[in-house]
Order: C-alpha cells, then sequence, then structure tokens
C-alpha cells in the first residue's frame, strides 16, 4: 500500500457504531480487491491464539515493522506451548481476508487490543469533488481501533491520494460523522 492523505471522520468510543459508520463508508465506495486488511497487537497468549485461529495464515511479528532479524510465524505455526508463546509476545498479525464474517470475528477476538481494518475501493464521481478520478490509487477505509484518542477510542478515516477537504467533509456527513481535523499523512 502506497502513502495517502487520511481524515479522520468519526468518532466514538462505542466499538459496534465505529464499525458501522466505517461500513456504511465502505458502501460508498467500488471496491476495489476483494479482500481487506486487518492487523492487530497481540499482549496475551489468549490474544495471539485467538487471532491465530481466526487469520491462520497471517503473518505474526515480534515488532511494530518486519524485519529481516524478526522471528516471525504464520498464525497456524505459532509455538504451541504457551510459555514459549509468552516469551514471544506482544506480536503483531498482519493478514488479509475476505471482508464479511471476519469482521465481527475479528472485533470478538480483539477485545480491548490496538487494532486497525481497512477496505480499499474507489470513492464516489460527485461533482465539485476533486477525490473523483479514474485513478483509485489510495483510496480507501480504515478503521482504527482501541487507540488513545481523548474524545473517542475508535476512529474512522477516509484515505485519499491527494489532500481533499472536500471530499472528506462529504463523505463524513453521508455517514452522520464531521470532520475532525486536517489531512495526515496516512498508511
Amino acid at each position: 500500500m502506497g502513502s495517502s492523505w487520511a481524515y479522520a471522520v468519526f468518532r466514538t468510543d462505542d466499538l459496534g457504531e465505529a464499525h458501522r459508520r466505517a461500513r456504511m463508508l465502505c458502501a460508498r465506495m467500488r471496491p476495489l480487491e476483494p479482500e481487506m486488511w486487518l492487523c492487530a497487537r497481540t499482549r496475551t497468549v489468549a490474544e495471539a491464539r485467538g487471532m491465530a485461529a481466526l487469520l491462520p495464515a497471517g503473518m505474526f511479528d515480534p515488532s511494530d515493522y518486519w524485519s529481516a532479524a524478526d522471528t516471525w510465524y504464520l498464525g497456524a505455526e505459532l509455538p504451541r506451548d504457551d510459555h514459549e508463546l509468552a516469551a514471544a509476545l506482544p506480536l503483531t498479525v498482519d493478514a488479509y481476508a475476505a471482508p464479511g464474517a471476519v469482521e465481527q470475528a475479528f472485533l470478538r477476538v480483539l477485545r480491548g487490543g490496538v487494532a486497525t481494518m481497512l477496505w480499499r475501493g474507489a470513492w464516489p464521481e460527485v461533482p465539485g469533488i476533486p477525490s473523483a478520478s479514474a485513478d483509485p490509487t489510495n483510496q480507501r477505509v480504515e478503521l482504527d481501533l482501541n487507540e488513545g484518542h481523548p474524545e473517542g477510542r475508535h476512529t474512522v478515516y477516509a484515505h485519499f491520494a491527494d489532500p481533499d477537504e472536500i471530499g472528506a467533509a462529504h463523505l463524513a456527513e453521508a455517514i452522520g460523522g464531521t470532520l475532525l481535523g486536517p489531512a495526515q499523512r496516512g498508511r
């Protein structure tokens, strides 16, 4: 994934509502990929085992950024011994999966952990909105979960290839949100 410009368009402490608003935003996009990206930081043996069961092909890494020096595991290959697994924690799981049922299961397994859900698509063509283009590079919806924002732990972002405050405001309004600040560099 390339770098993008992201606008926070909705924030809440209600996990279910944050996910619902992110899916409302996704419904406005033309999907581009059959899979979504899931990333979570597992801090306990139970969290790691739950994520491995849900995402057996996911890559589990002890760092936040992949490195050749890291010892990483596929979910299906995590250490079977709980003490050995505990010694490897925390682990970041990075996986792609078909949207749908995996989303609710991911939210259940996550519990209070920090995570990101990301869907790629193309924003609708709306007259006067710069983001409507034939090239949907870096257009996506991101849901960050359990982050440390004082006004809510779960944030929905709309991503664009270039800064587009008009497009972000339009999308925020469409899901009952509002722009929560200026554009920031996204993932």
